[in-house]
């Protein structure tokens, strides 16, 4: 339940493309077999009436005709791309394509299976030439036209080319006289990758709203439109209905508990992620480090230390230095030394610069360990790139001081009295050092 900035987010939400764009081959057979039967013969349209799908369709319904040899083989060459053997196909799609002959519907047929070969094979731009020829050679029925027109769109969809899809997808309303929540599913996605986001959440919601089941992709997008207008209360509202439907959804609860850090609502998404972990939803490394970075956040170390040693106990937590650092700050600012020093000690060697040994050196002095806190120290002086040089030269001088190793210390006081933060400071331990006086060890600050 790890929780991504708002640009990993968004990469979250490309996937939803691929589940909107259907895979080609699952309205093909109903194609093929439609057509089988329209290629029957004149009688199955005088015995049996079928139902006009697209009732306010523009274009006009052409004349269905073709010779009987061109029906055969063109109802192998759909049987074979189907039993995905589209090798063997490959030649009688070619022979029709070939035939000057050939009716307008046959043409237009063998161009839509070319297509679907080529869409087999991952040739996608072949494949939409090849289905855009079907649509100039004007041969198709509507269902047969429009179910191509709207395939072009989804590959589009699929290939980046946004704008073409929306243009593609135009004509298809255009044409069908139709509207479904699938075609204005596929409007708002392609809204959303041009960064339209206000039409996309507009077309998104009227198409959630037309479905009987709208796909889990759709409320992703409208989501994620929601982000890109930084409308983070409508987000979380989507979400939260959701959530109150599927209580333990997992990706909910790290949806919606995202949407209130982007939102700047930090307490809702600890409250949030406090009940997911007495629901048994806090289950995962990230889910850990997140949930102390909440607790953190919130200015409550105690449980942010004891969220971090859990984690680490269950081994759900990765070995890696930004855990052990985190580690090492949640149990600092809960005042748990021990299991601060346990968490700078295992950064330590992974840490490039001295930062974390400086900070671990600090427990160490303080721990009464001045052996161990001048050993520490001599690494961070020795990695560098400090923020606090000064403070470590003076603290390693305190730890030689406490070890009676005075050349060391007062070498260090000196150091540090060239930096400004620590000049004062080492100034009067010299001085007091000079006069015979012992340094006692200053209080942790």
């Amino acid at each position: 339940m790890f929780f991504p900035g708002a640009v990993a987010i968004r990469a979250t939400f490309e996937r939803s493309n691929k589940a909107i764009t259907m895979k080609l081959s699952r309205w093909l057979p109903a194609a093929m077999c439609a057509a089988s039967l329209l290629l029957a013969g004149n009688a199955f349209a005088k015995d049996k009436k079928v139902e006009n799908e697209y009732p306010n369709a523009t274009r006009a319904e052409p004349k269905v005709e073709m010779a009987a040899g061109d029906q055969r083989d063109l109802n192998k060459a759909a049987d074979l791309v189907n039993e995905n053997k589209s090798g063997e196909a490959q030649p009688l799609v070619e022979k029709i394509l070939g035939n000057s002959k050939a009716s307008k519907y046959a043409q237009s047929f063998a161009h839509q299976l070319q297509g679907q070969i080529y869409y087999d094979q991952d040739k996608s731009d072949q494949a939409i030439a090849e289905y855009k020829k079907a649509m100039e050679v004007d041969g198709l029925p509507n269902a047969q036209h429009f179910s191509v027109l709207y395939t072009i769109a989804q590959l589009q969809l699929q290939d980046e080319k946004y704008q073409d899809a929306l243009t593609t997808i135009d004509q298809w309303q255009k044409l069908s006289g139709k509207e479904t929540a699938d075609e204005l599913a596929l409007k708002a996605n392609a809204y959303y990758r041009l960064d339209q986001y206000q039409p996309a959440i507009d077309t998104m919601k009227k198409a959630i709203a037309m479905a009987t089941k709208p796909n889990d992709s759709w409320n992703q997008i409208l989501m994620a439109s929601y982000f890109g207008l930084n409308q983070y209360d409508q987000a979380a509202e989507l979400v939260q209905q959701q959530l109150d439907k599927d209580p333990t959804n997992k990706k909910l609860v790290n949806q919606l508990a995202t949407i209130y850090i982007q939102g700047d609502k930090p307490q809702k998404a600890l409250d949030l992620m406090a009940k997911a972990k007495t629901q048994g939803l806090v289950t995962t490394g990230d889910d850990y480090l997140q949930l102390a970075k909440l607790y953190a956040a919130a200015e409550k170390p105690k449980d942010a230390a004891a969220t971090m040693k859990e984690g680490f106990a269950k081994g759900v937590i990765p070995a890696s230095f930004d855990n052990y650092k985190l580690q090492g700050d949640a149990c600092t600012q809960a005042e748990d030394d021990a299991c601060a020093i346990e968490g700078y000690s295992k950064a330590s060697p992974l840490a490039k610069d001295g930062n974390v040994d400086y900070q671990l050196g600090y427990l160490l002095f303080y721990s009464n360990k001045s052996k161990e806190a001048v050993d520490t120290l001599n690494r961070a002086i020795s990695k560098g790139s400090l923020r606090q040089t000064g403070e470590a030269y003076l603290l390693r001088g305190d730890a030689e001081n406490d070890l009676d190793q005075n050349a060391g210390a007062t070498a260090d006081w000196q150091k540090a009295a060239g930096y400004p933060s620590t000049k004062t400071m080492a100034e009067q331990r010299l001085k007091a050092a000079k006069g015979g006086v012992k340094i006692k060890r200053a209080k942790k600050k």
